[in-house]
């Protein structure tokens, strides 16, 4: 049976348009994500992929970094996928990895691996330089935690079915006090009450 042709697109900013992406491409379904490449644990459309795949479907990315900066993430990922029975294509590598990998494709992705992760870590331990010499200076106030539009919609997904706002709040990477703010900024917790934010009229602390 012939599998699905599926892409994946990653942009990390609202900034940036996915619309680069695997052009010319004719693909059955794209997963487009607007998130850091650093952490697979806040990329709701990798997981959504990964489910969605199946045996001899194909999926197209750009190129390897679009799939992970973080040379572990990155592994685990494609290991995922590549015991799924998927065929991954890097589009700008021009690597493909599956079923009837060689060692040669098995290098080449081991050696670019390598410099993502590398490059990677180095652009972290700047950014860790760059923060101590503003502390020591004064001059550092924190970095402002931003909600993508994947992160609202998964808000919006998650209330409604009455997931604990702590588990929201980790599944997105900020604290439950910057969640409720960002709830009440969006006009999401206006029929919610008290610090579990229970509904109107509900004793449940389902949402807590």
């Amino acid at each position: 049976m012939k599998g699905k042709r599926i892409g994946y697109k990653r942009v990390s900013t609202n900034e940036q348009s996915p619309e680069s992406q695997l052009i010319g491409l004719t693909l059955d379904k794209v997963f487009i994500e607007i998130e850091t490449g650093y952490s697979t644990k806040n990329r709701h459309q990798l997981h959504n992929l990964k489910n969605y795949v199946r045996e001899d479907d194909i999926v197209f990315v750009e190129c390897m970094d679009r799939l992970g900066r973080d040379g572990y993430d990155l592994d685990e990922t494609v290991e995922f996928l590549l015991k799924k029975g998927v065929e991954i294509h890097f589009v700008r590598e021009g690597l493909i990895l599956g079923k009837k990998n060689d060692l040669m494709s098995k290098l080449a992705y081991d050696m670019m691996k390598s410099f993502i992760h590398f490059f990677s870590q180095l652009a972290k331990e700047r950014q860790r330089i760059g923060i101590d010499k503003a502390k020591r200076e004064g001059r550092y106030k924190g970095g402002k935690t931003k909600l993508t539009r994947e992160k609202i919609e998964y808000i919006k997904q998650q209330l409604p079915l009455r997931v604990s706002i702590g588990k929201i709040a980790v599944e997105i990477g900020v604290s439950r006090n910057s969640l409720y703010r960002y709830m009440h900024k969006l006009g999401l917790a206006k029929e919610y009450v008290g610090d579990g934010l229970r509904k109107k009229g509900n004793t449940s602390t389902g949402l807590v």
